[in-house]
């Protein structure tokens, strides 16, 4: 018999957690962002089954949306509401350390075509020392992935 595929079928939960750097905290415990619609027990088994750290305690709190001038109309509205969850792990939480932009997303290169864009609307046609050195730097990076590859 031959194997069929797509059979077992797995579920990804459609929930986004932001986490909120906060240093007020000890050192097992970390502040997310979450929906309002998600309750203590859906972010306890969210991290216990997706990051398989044991959860030992949660604390929600709903803040209400700040006032807000609209410009347009100039109307006072109010921001939607936020929720925050401070959960108590029983290991040490670490902050993950920021993404290098510049590497891993193209930062440089954004930042060599916005300089290029802002230099041609100048009437520059030629590139300044500062394009030069980014381009320098996009090449030794397209060089050694391609390295990598061979």
């Amino acid at each position: 018999m031959a194997q069929q595929f797509g059979n077992f079928r797995i579920y990804f939960p459609n929930i986004v957690f932001k986490i909120i750097p906060d240093t007020r905290l000890s050192k097992n415990q970390a502040a997310f962002r979450v929906p309002l619609n998600i309750n203590k027990l859906d972010i306890k088994d969210y991290l216990t089954h997706i990051y398989n750290v044991t959860v030992t305690d949660v604390r929600t709190t709903v803040f209400p949306g700040k006032l807000v001038l609209n410009r347009r109309t100039g109307v006072k509205e109010r921001q939607s509401r936020t929720k925050k969850a401070i959960v108590t792990i029983k290991e040490e939480f670490e902050y993950p350390k920021p993404p290098d932009v510049d590497n891993q997303f193209g930062g440089l290169q954004k930042k060599y075509s916005e300089l290029r864009t802002r230099n041609r609307m100048k009437g520059w046609t030629n590139a300044t020392p500062e394009m030069k050195k980014l381009q320098d730097t996009l090449e030794k990076m397209r060089e050694n992935v391609q390295e990598g590859k061979s």
